[in-house]
């Protein structure tokens, strides 16, 4: 368990989803008494495996008022794609705060104590408890190794080869092997809470609620070990390192902004239109590695049937998910070193802070996907950024804000570049216009802020709560086959592909003496 420095947000988040109609907009943070604590974990092991499992990142609010108490425990959010929590926002059951409260394992400290069980309890679906249960440390553990002197180390395997513990030793740069678990050999760093162990004497009262689910755990293994498998001999090592390369693969302006503290308003950015805003984001050599990782991806996946390319999303069926090809840890870093501090600039209340994200390639050709219909996205804020290659067409529409009168109204064509971002709230109606020629592959970030998600601003629209009548009649670009109940009345017979029409509500839809009719649709 690594813990980060604690930051003050500028908003609070509710310690509950409140339901549509008792959402209320966003809090400020004024007085400071909400604080948010990031940490990285690292789940336990049923056994040793032959491919890494990157960190798991969480972050707990922490009531000022109430901290240090049992009864009002830190909340904790699990930030990191995880299966189980796709579906929750990144929350976690109540029922774990209860079975923390009911717990044996309590230490001094509430933060320590919350990631602690989460880790042993939330994540135990994965720990061979038979043999956990005769050890006191578990795999991810620090602890101090005695080879002559006292050397820091991880423990990277239980039970392995016949010895308890395999160690990865920090300094040295090697594994080793302790041969009993006794404390002249192996014991715990100064640093580790005295009063938490390893011990799972309550695990049988655990409710089922306050765990990962077993077929959740299982899609995740398969998702880390695919991961692994894509990357370990990629030829491209740097994307692969746990920093990223500023100077090297970003544009400087947007790199001396970053490093002077993003205390100004960015300079480097231009607003293309309300709430659009585009910038000179990637260099080429960035991109280059990017699509040269990805295709190698593509070749593999071809010729193994054990490695498969996930799909960015339900819309696209050529690309992949950047965590599944091995990108988790570059684009954790991307989001929290990059494009957090810019979401925070051109979007102060919904990108005040970035909580969790999907990243994703989309490629378009022809004879493969050629455009994209009208959508929003499942996202706050949305980062677009093409990488390449050469193209014509597949130009990008703008329209209106959901639930706004402009809605779907024409307000922007814009046109990718290679290294170009367009930066946009996912709640703006968008698509792609179909590609002619050549092939355009572009990077995606879906980024969501936990606070907003919480609030009427971002619940009204979303749930038909604040959702306005249309100005005029829709602009044809700016219709959705999939999604919108009067195609057929503006554009004739729905064609092909999947429909869910839904938009508008019947009464936020325009209607007026000079709509079409069927004749005229037809002629």
């Amino acid at each position: 368990i690594n813990i980060e420095k604690p930051i003050k947000p500028k908003y609070k988040c509710p310690e509950t989803h409140p339901s549509p109609t008792d959402a209320k907009p966003v809090l400020e943070n004024t007085n400071g008494d909400e604080m948010r604590v990031r940490a990285t974990v690292r789940p336990l092991l049923r056994d040793a495996t032959d491919f890494k499992i990157p960190p798991i990142k969480v972050e707990l609010d922490v009531n000022i008022n109430s901290y240090p108490s049992e009864t009002s425990l830190p909340r904790l959010w699990i930030r990191s794609s995880l299966s189980a929590i796709e579906s929750t926002g990144g929350g976690i059951h109540p029922k774990f705060y209860d079975a923390i409260r009911n717990s044996s394992h309590k230490g001094n400290n509430p933060i320590e104590t919350v990631l602690w069980h989460f880790v042993h309890r939330y994540l135990r679906r994965n720990a061979d408890f038979e043999k956990v249960k005769r050890l006191r440390f578990q795999v991810g553990d620090e602890v101090l190794a005695n080879v002559g002197n006292w050397e820091h180390g991880t423990v990277v395997a239980i039970w392995d080869e016949g010895f308890p513990y395999r160690i990865h030793l920090h300094d040295i740069g090697q594994d080793v092997h302790a041969p009993c678990d006794m404390d002249d050999v192996i014991k715990a760093p100064p640093k580790m809470p005295s009063n938490l162990n390893n011990s799972l004497d309550d695990d049988d009262s655990w409710p089922e609620e306050a765990k990962i689910s077993q077929a959740s755990w299982m899609e995740d293994m398969r998702n880390w070990k695919n991961a692994y498998e894509f990357s370990k001999n990629s030829p491209e090592k740097e994307l692969f390192d746990k920093t990223f390369q500023n100077n090297k693969w970003i544009n400087p302006k947007v790199n001396k902004w970053l490093c002077d503290g993003c205390c100004n308003t960015p300079d480097f950015v231009e607003e293309i239109s309300p709430n659009i805003f585009s910038f000179q984001l990637f260099t080429t050599d960035f991109c280059n590695a990017i699509i040269s990782e990805y295709e190698r991806c593509e070749t593999l996946a071809s010729q193994t049937k054990q490695l498969r390319i996930v799909r960015p999303n339900s819309m696209n069926n050529y690309g992949a998910i950047m965590k599944n090809i091995g990108f988790q840890s570059l684009i954790d870093i991307m989001q929290d070193e990059i494009l957090a501090p810019i979401a925070a600039a051109l979007f102060p209340i919904v990108g005040a802070e970035l909580t969790e994200q999907h990243c994703f390639l989309v490629r378009y050709a022809p004879g493969e996907d050629l455009g994209l219909d009208m959508h929003v996205d499942e996202s706050d804020i949305t980062f677009n950024v093409c990488l390449g290659k050469e193209f014509t067409g597949a130009g990008l529409q703008f329209c209106g804000m959901l639930g706004s009168p402009d809605h779907r109204h024409q307000s922007l064509r814009y046109k990718h570049s290679v290294g170009q971002c367009v930066v946009h709230l996912g709640a703006q109606r968008h698509g792609a216009d179909d590609i002619v020629t050549g092939e355009r592959i572009n990077l995606i970030s879906w980024n969501r802020n936990k606070v907003w998600r919480r609030s009427s601003g971002y619940m009204g629209p979303m749930y038909q709560l604040d959702y306005k009548r249309e100005a005029g009649p829709p602009d044809l670009v700016c219709l959705s086959k999939t999604h919108d109940v009067d195609w057929e009345t503006y554009c004739g017979p729905r064609e092909g592909g999947r429909s869910f029409p839904w938009c508008p509500p019947d009464f936020a839809r325009h209607v007026s003496d000079d709509m079409p009719t069927k004749e005229e649709i037809v002629k």
